[in-house]
């Protein structure tokens, strides 16, 4: 994969990096939402994107495609907002906070929405 399509694809609001990921698998209450939790896991188990080969970023870098349903970006988006509201914080949040974890969400929820709103006119075009 050449940088170009790379960049192009980790500028889409469902792919994110592994400490992006991980992150938000820390600032979420996985009791409240186990299904999110588990996307999350299983985002980070899946196959990274294909990094150009001069790519020589850590693990923590690597792209990974998570696409959430409608329902689960949403409780994702309020799940960081809570987070931020209460100013929980771990290490690696702590000196920057949540604004860009929350603008994440948002637009994974605009993301999600959107990808909605297309499926349902298929659907009705289909029946048509």
């Amino acid at each position: 994969m050449d940088w170009s399509e790379y960049k192009n694809l980790c500028d889409q609001p469902d792919y994110w990096s592994h400490w992006m990921l991980n992150q938000c698998l820390q600032l979420i209450e996985p009791s409240d939402c186990a299904d999110l939790a588990l996307a999350m896991q299983q985002a980070l188990a899946s196959q990274p994107l294909d990094r150009p080969q001069d790519h020589k970023g850590p693990q923590s870098t690597f792209m990974y495609h998570f696409p959430l349903s409608l329902k689960l970006s949403e409780i994702l988006l309020r799940q960081i907002q809570d987070a931020q509201n209460s100013r929980k914080n771990n290490t690696d949040t702590q000196t920057r906070g949540l604004g860009g974890f929350v603008a994440a969400c948002q637009e994974l929820l605009d993301h999600a929405r959107a990808e909605a709103i297309a499926k349902k006119k298929v659907e009705t075009a289909a029946h048509v």
